[in-house]
């Protein structure tokens, strides 16, 4: 049927979404490679993302009968975007406060190359959405590996937290300079939140197909 009338809208809206995950992942890609110093470049790729959303939206604003439920996969679309959105604060955040955050830590690159490997198991989830019906172990595989990633972001954060208390909350304390990592920190930990979010709804789907 698809080849008289071309992809369903379904097909569509599986292309689109993975179109989004590959924009996510060259938009870490250049977010690492640019020691996320590069906000005018992020900011290129979030625009991409939004035209990606804008003929998702579309689709689903014209579509009657869908195999997933709209509002959700308007919320999936949005938490994909949501990941897009993270990078684009974090590069504006390391912008306005340029003097502390010109060299980032080796603690920010962990948090950063975590995010990363855990977009490489968003994608693959994504992947699977061109499937004529979503298999639930291996969905839930993927998304308990997203989980157990975010889980070591929330571990390393709070790990850091001390050690920034102890370097800022002497004498002569350095306010901004505690705000500009403290912040920092947790912006790069949304960003792993919104991957396991993203896991959570593809796994949220997958059920309802069981």
């Amino acid at each position: 049927m698809a080849n008289l009338f071309g992809p369903s809208r379904n097909d569509q809206y599986a292309a689109l979404l993975k179109r989004l995950a590959d924009i996510a992942q060259e938009c870490a890609a250049h977010f690492r490679k640019t020691n996320g110093q590069d906000a005018e470049g992020i900011i290129a790729f979030e625009h991409q993302a939004d035209r990606v959303v804008a003929e998702i939206h579309e689709l689903l604003d014209n579509s009657f009968i869908m195999r997933f439920d709209i509002s959700d996969a308007m919320r999936l679309t949005d938490a994909l975007d949501d990941i897009i959105d993270g990078m684009r604060k974090v590069v504006l955040h390391i912008q306005a406060y340029k003097p502390y955050l010109s060299e980032l830590r080796a603690e920010a690159h962990e948090l950063m190359d975590l995010a990363a490997e855990m977009l490489v198991h968003v994608d693959k989830l994504v992947m699977m959405l061109a499937a004529p019906r979503l298999s639930l172990p291996p969905v839930r595989a993927e998304a308990d590996i997203i989980d157990e990633f975010e889980s070591k972001a929330d571990r390393l954060v709070s790990g850091y937290e001390r050690n920034l208390v102890d370097e800022f909350g002497g004498a002569g304390k350095d306010v901004l300079g505690f705000i500009a990592w403290h912040q920092l920190y947790h912006l790069l930990e949304q960003i792993t939140d919104d991957c396991n979010h993203c896991a959570r709804q593809i796994l949220s789907l997958a059920r309802k197909e069981a």
